[in-house]
């Protein structure tokens, strides 16, 4: 029954012990997209390594991606400022139309930012990927198994299939629905006299169509997959393995109070991560998702009827992404100072009669993600933001009636 229930939770990654080898597929496919500034080589015995991009034509590569994305952000704020905030009555658009386009808006826009944030960050990005997959070997080397959690390979295996299924989704979309968002089309030379639902287009325009809207969102997703995998999810689970591997070897062996030094190591590379998820970057993530969860429900719940196929297929995809991104990435940002603590607890109750040991615990306060205006994540933080948009979503339906 166990083994169903795995099954169904992760069909692809069920079977996995480690984080290793999953978390090496996400980001190489990732890199693939050339909308993160690093790229991987096959480093032999060592597994695949990790670097920041070295190669001219890499660099032109990403750039020209970047510039594309761009292009892309600014016709479609064009468009949506000139048919929807400021169409001044000319255009009359139903409202699950108008909170469609929105959400369009708000993925291309806020996502190009996370782009930024990583481009600024790429070497303390790197830094982490490394160290990562360092503390993961040295916790195996000393005898950790089994602690790949099932919730945790969920959210790894839907950051798999978004990372495919969104970029042929929206492709196709950009074929048999040129007029209708995230199309650019409408804004460049399309004139859509019969809005969204238009197919005036000729077939070579909806080809090249479909392909530069795939491509775009080839790197969006990407972009997502390496923030959650690899910025959120990787080294929440791996400071708080660091951090059990510590307190075993402290129970197991009651005279190696030098084991607890090892604490420094994750509070080094818990600043590390916070150096990179701090502010925009944190802020935009926990807007972004509590905005697309919102909006991908209200349009589920509103306008199903309404739409195509493709198109209601990849809300309910969304959904389900930020659902999981909400209980299960927001909520592994807590797992640092919920094992941290517990730490503390136990070991003051081990080692109550030494006095170094209880200055060294003073030293070595509870580590945190934080979320900006010394808020920081902790167990009841992604509750809480679930909550906030159940009550953002009734409200809108209270008000669409």
């Amino acid at each position: 029954m166990d083994n169903l229930l795995r099954k169904l939770a992760s069909p692809f990654s069920h079977s996995e012990t480690s984080y290793l080898s999953l978390m090496s597929w996400l980001t190489k496919w990732s890199l693939r997209s050339f909308a993160i500034p690093l790229t991987s080589e096959s480093g032999g015995k060592e597994g695949t390594r990790f670097l920041i991009i070295d190669k001219i034509r890499h660099w032109v590569i990403y750039v020209c991606t970047a510039l594309i994305w761009f292009f892309y952000n600014v016709m479609y704020s064009f468009w949506f400022y000139k048919n929807i905030y400021n169409s001044n009555g000319s255009i009359s658009l139903p409202v699950w139309q108008k909170v469609i386009a929105f959400y369009f808006l708000i993925s291309y826009d806020m996502i190009f930012g996370l782009h930024v944030c990583l481009l600024f960050r790429k070497r303390e990005l790197l830094q982490v990927l490394k160290t990562c997959v360092w503390i993961e070997k040295k916790c195996v080397g000393r005898g950790a198994s089994d602690y790949a959690k099932i919730n945790i390979l969920s959210n790894l295996d839907a950051c798999k299939f978004s990372l495919f299924a969104i970029p042929v989704m929206l492709g196709a979309l950009g074929i048999f629905r040129p007029c209708m968002p995230p199309s650019i089309a409408n804004a460049v030379l399309l004139q859509c006299r019969d809005g969204w639902s238009d197919q005036d287009a000729a077939l070579w325009f909806r080809l090249i169509n479909g392909f530069m809207q795939g491509y775009v969102w080839f790197s969006v997703p990407a972009v997502m997959v390496v923030t959650i995998s690899r910025l959120m999810l990787y080294p929440s689970v791996m400071v708080e393995l660091w951090i059990k591997m510590i307190e075993g070897q402290l129970a197991h062996y009651k005279y190696a109070i030098h084991g607890l030094s090892a604490f420094r190591v994750a509070q080094v590379f818990q600043n590390l991560v916070n150096s990179v998820m701090g502010k925009p970057l944190i802020t935009i993530f926990v807007s972004l998702s509590i905005m697309c969860q919102i909006i991908s429900l209200y349009v589920i719940i509103t306008s199903w009827e309404k739409i195509s196929f493709g198109v209601s297929a990849f809300f309910y995809l969304m959904g389900i992404d930020f659902f999981v991104v909400i209980h299960i990435t927001l909520h592994s940002l807590s797992k640092s100072y919920v094992v941290t603590v517990k730490f503390a607890k136990n070991m003051t109750s081990l080692r109550s009669q030494n006095a170094w040991f209880k200055k060294f615990l003073r030293s070595c306060p509870p580590l945190k993600v934080g979320m900006g205006d010394g808020k920081f994540f902790d167990g009841l933080t992604s509750f809480i933001i679930w909550q906030f948009c159940v009550d953002r979503l009734i409200n809108m339906l209270l008000l669409d009636k």
